[in-house]
């Protein structure tokens, strides 16, 4: 292979991989924990979608309480809907008797009030200088 295409490839590696850590959206990774009825939420999963016309959206797996967005994937300043998801363990799955091949499995049931979720009205606001940390406290008890 001549060397003019070998300097080319090579360049343009290396064009790729030191554009990879360019961040010219500004993004911030963020993190946090997320609490149902004053406990650590076992497992599910957030997600943060925008609300003023922001060019990012971002999300990650709850885990003994904990999320982290890393800073690749994270947001941009602005205001963002959280949307909070935990299916109920075994809830989910199975066919109905007299079901036919090819029927939709019923979805899990969802341990997080709707509140949180389909019909969520909680938000977060990323700010240029932080804080990047956002701690959720979910009641589903009646008080």
């Amino acid at each position: 292979m001549p060397a003019l295409p070998i300097a080319l490839v090579s360049l343009s590696i290396a064009a790729f991989a030191g554009g990879c850590d360019d961040d010219s959206l500004g993004r911030h990774g963020i993190s946090g924990s997320v609490k149902v009825d004053g406990a650590p939420l076992t497992s599910g999963s957030i997600s943060f979608q925008p609300v003023e016309g922001q060019p990012t959206s971002g999300g990650a797996a709850i885990s003994a309480g904990k999320y982290a967005v890393a800073k690749g994937g994270g947001l941009v300043v602005g205001k963002y809907r959280v949307s909070i998801n935990a299916p109920v363990p075994g809830t989910g799955g199975q066919v109905a008797e007299g079901a036919l091949p090819g029927d939709a499995h019923p979805p899990p049931k969802e341990q997080i009030p709707p509140e949180w979720n389909v019909a969520s009205n909680h938000f977060i606001e990323v700010k240029r200088q932080g804080p990047f940390v956002f701690e959720f406290e979910i009641p589903t008890k009646a008080k």
